[in-house]
């Protein structure tokens, strides 16, 4: 009688199997060990080699070659980064020395190699002529001393007064302009510490090393008033050569509102532009001029602005979106010429921008077209 065939089979797939995956862990074992050998080059001081390493970063590859790192001491790239295959690790040791100038001592880490980066690193120049023990040319040592004559730092201090900022705030129950002093600004005072080298008996340029505060500065606080009273004039009747003047009645908007003249940043610059809007939307006389956004008032709106009075809507400016209007002047207050331009009319009108600033919850009131 035959046998079965199939357990035969099974324990041959099992041994070829166990075969396969011996052969590939020991490919992997010798190979992964290749793939992870890095060629790096370590420069420690002055001294420089290759080392051929399995190390992932620049910490254990100087723990394993034994270069021991202190604070102070320069690692590059970070002891924290990682290696790669061909990289350069450069350590240079900060050596501590003593530096003495004019009496004083201070202790110092230098990373460099002469006691002229040694002087360098206290801000001194050595070639400006000072005498230093040992030479500026010889090398640097662990805690030697380096004495350096005919130099000294000269520190001094000054008393100094510090002004005090003021503060101005909008107040719309003051009247228009008005003043009120809500907090009295007190200067404060500090000491100011300087440090001036001195070399060969000549001073070079000081440098601030601190500043102390005695007395802080108070800030002055000042309420401007921004309530202005509103007149509404009412004409019975018309009069030849004056414009009517409707009631303040109508659709009433709460607006932020700016001022401008025809000679600001990216205007005409010219009085006739006041005077071409002013025909072009019929605009009576001693009436103003307001730039708009045209979807919250349409162009040609005639409106009533506290604070400003009796306008056309007849421009629009790029920051003029929403809920804001530019009030225009072109001199003084809306009476002011329009064909010809009077001596200190730019003045004035820029000095009434100013006046007006910028102004949040402006009511306006639409009058219609």
């Amino acid at each position: 009688m035959r046998s079965p065939a199939g357990p035969a089979r099974f324990l041959r797939t099992q041994h070829l199997a166990a075969t396969v995956v011996v052969a590939l862990i020991a490919v992997a074992f010798i190979t992964g060990f290749a793939w992870a050998d890095k060629h790096v080059t370590l420069i420690v001081d002055n001294a420089s080699s290759i080392v051929t390493t399995q190390k992932s970063s620049v910490s254990s590859l100087l723990a394993s070659a034994g270069v021991a790192v202190q604070p102070g001491d320069l690692v590059s790239p970070s002891a924290s980064a990682g290696l790669a295959d061909g990289g350069v690790v450069v350590v240079r040791h900060a050596v501590p020395v003593t530096l003495e100038l004019g009496g004083r001592k201070y202790r110092l880490l230098v990373l460099g190699r002469t006691v002229a980066d040694a002087l360098v690193m206290e801000g001194l120049d050595p070639t400006s002529g000072l005498h230093s023990v040992p030479d500026v040319d010889a090398p640097l040592r662990p805690e030697m001393t380096i004495t350096a004559t005919d130099v000294f730092y000269r520190v001094s201090d000054e008393q100094v007064t510090v002004p005090f900022n003021t503060v101005l705030q909008g107040d719309p129950k003051l009247p228009h302009d008005s003043r009120r002093v809500v907090r009295k600004g007190v200067a404060g005072s500090a000491v100011m510490v300087w440090r001036t080298l001195v070399t060969g008996g000549v001073a070079g340029a000081r440098r601030l090393q601190v500043t102390r505060v005695l007395s802080p500065a108070v800030t002055a606080v000042i309420h401007v008033g921004t309530k202005k009273p509103f007149h509404q004039l009412i004409v019975a009747s018309r009069s030849v050569g004056r414009s009517p003047r409707p009631a303040v009645k109508g659709r009433a908007l709460s607006m932020e509102a700016t001022a401008y003249t025809p000679w600001d940043a990216g205007c005409t610059g010219s009085i006739g532009w006041v005077a071409g809007r002013k025909a072009h939307y019929h605009i009576p006389a001693g009436w103003g001029i307001i730039a708009v956004d045209p979807r919250v008032i349409p162009l040609g709106t005639r409106v009533y602005v506290r604070g400003y009075g009796y306008a056309v809507a007849a421009d629009t400016g790029g920051a003029i979106k929403g809920h804001r209007i530019d009030v225009c002047y072109w001199g003084a207050g809306l009476q002011s010429p329009t064909d010809h331009l009077e001596p200190g009319q730019k003045s004035a009108a820029l000095a009434a921008t100013d006046r007006w600033g910028r102004r949040y919850g402006i009511r306006v009131t639409v009058l219609g077209r």
